[in-house]
């Protein structure tokens, strides 16, 4: 029986390139994400900084959010505030 792998990256390596010169499969990459492949099945992903970065900031950005909305729909009667007088 076959199973099918669901790959989150456009681009793709074997595991055995990817040892082989790990940084140029980074700079191929262009910044994107790559998935390392082993059995032509992901092992992992390997991520630029810049990227990694970014993601990151978006996760903050979402926990953020999540927070925000939680105090929007808590029931109690929001508080009106000037950013000048704060």
């Amino acid at each position: 029986m076959s199973t099918v792998s669901r790959v989150m990256a456009s681009i793709s390596t074997s595991i055995t390139d990817f040892k082989a010169n790990p940084n140029a499969v980074l700079e191929q990459s262009g910044g994107e994400a790559i998935a390392v492949l082993k059995s032509n099945e992901p092992s992992f992903y390997a991520v630029p900084p810049e990227l990694y970065e970014s993601m990151v900031e978006a996760m903050e950005d979402l926990a953020l959010l999540l927070q925000a909305n939680a105090r929007l729909n808590d029931g109690k009667e929001p508080i009106e505030v000037d950013l000048d007088d704060l």
